[in-house]
């Protein structure tokens, strides 16, 4: 069990990311490659990249414990979003900080690689970030549309709740392992364990939904925001829901920008999330801005597109709750 301690400054300084961070989804999934506790949305996704495994990502693996671990230093803040500022990043990791926290936990004896890493080798730290961008290009790219789908969604459902409900209703409802008595939120495990306590102390907390865990994991080290993980809500896959007659009254690829916005996004992230181009996104949105299904604005020269709650309703078959608790989410 783990036990959040907040003040008044903590809560106001809960956020999510606006996306799937490239590390952190490097390390989730590479987790999940090897866990037996995950989601059944998990056990498909692994199931479909089994084959897409390649040794060039040996080195990934390698920091991913047999139970579940992985080392802070695998998902630091990263100031400028994409894949390879990440991993520039990562690669810059000070071997003084690689060894303080894995030598603890290693053999004497490590393989070459690890040998490397610890010393702070350029082949090493090269094999590591390239383990990493070969695992977003041949495993993440090609599987991870429906994980993003489901990420998308879940901000979609914590912003309607912070919405309707304030910050008590998001926390309360982030999941069913998850209890809030303010001003502490408590995560209960899979099993029994030690009780720990985290006082956020002002640093405030950032929450991260993840489709690959269905456990609550939490980061905490000196001199960053504390990370909660969280397993995203239960919502139905891409091939539970009925498609077709969307497609049909919108066209295929529009039905599919459409689903993408169930989290607000730019026109690049747009085309992103459906793998189209950025005219191809920008006229799309045209149409669905002119048809009363999303609107957009613009933040620092950058335009945002989000739902309308016709396009909820016409997503969901429900209208947005507007009133009671918001419900427990299944596990």
């Amino acid at each position: 069990m783990i036990r959040i301690h907040f003040s008044a400054d903590d809560l106001a300084r809960v956020t999510f990311p606006a996306e799937p961070e490239p590390l952190w989804e490097a390390a989730l999934a590479a987790r999940a490659l090897g866990d037996r506790a995950i989601p059944p949305v998990a056990r498909r996704w692994r199931r479909q990249v089994a084959p897409l495994i390649r040794p060039s990502m040996r080195p990934l693996f390698k920091l991913i414990s047999p139970a579940g671990q992985f080392p802070d230093f695998l998902t630091p803040e990263v100031p400028t979003p994409g894949l390879e500022p990440a991993v520039a990043m990562l690669m810059e990791t000070p071997a003084s900080a690689v060894r303080e926290i894995l030598e603890p936990h290693l053999p004497a004896e490590v393989d070459p690689f690890m040998r490397g890493l610890l010393d702070g080798t350029a082949n090493s730290r090269r094999a590591l970030g390239n383990a990493v961008r070969d695992f977003h290009q041949h495993v993440l790219a090609t599987s991870g549309m429906e994980l993003e789908r489901r990420y998308g969604a879940d901000l979609a459902l914590r912003s309607r709740a912070v919405l309707h409900h304030g910050m008590d209703g998001l926390l309360s409802g982030l999941h069913a392992d998850i209890d809030w008595q303010a001003p502490v939120l408590t995560l209960y495990g899979l099993g029994p364990g030690p009780t720990f306590d985290i006082n956020l102390a002002g640093r405030g907390l950032l929450l991260y939904p993840s489709s690959l865990t269905a456990e609550c994991l939490v980061l905490d080290v000196p001199n960053r925001r504390p990370v909660l993980v969280y397993p995203c809500a239960d919502l139905p896959s891409a091939d539970e829901v009925d498609i077709d007659a969307l497609a049909e009254l919108l066209g295929r690829t529009r039905a599919a920008v459409l689903r993408s916005l169930t989290a607000t996004a730019s026109t690049t992230q747009l085309a992103r999330r459906t793998g189209i181009s950025l005219a191809s996104a920008s006229d799309h949105t045209r149409v669905l801005r002119n048809a009363g299904l999303i609107t957009t604005h613009r933040t620092a020269g950058t335009a945002h597109h989000s739902l309308t709650p016709t396009a909820h309703r016409l997503l969901t078959g429900q209208p947005p709750a507007t009133t009671g608790q918001i419900p427990k989410l299944k596990a």
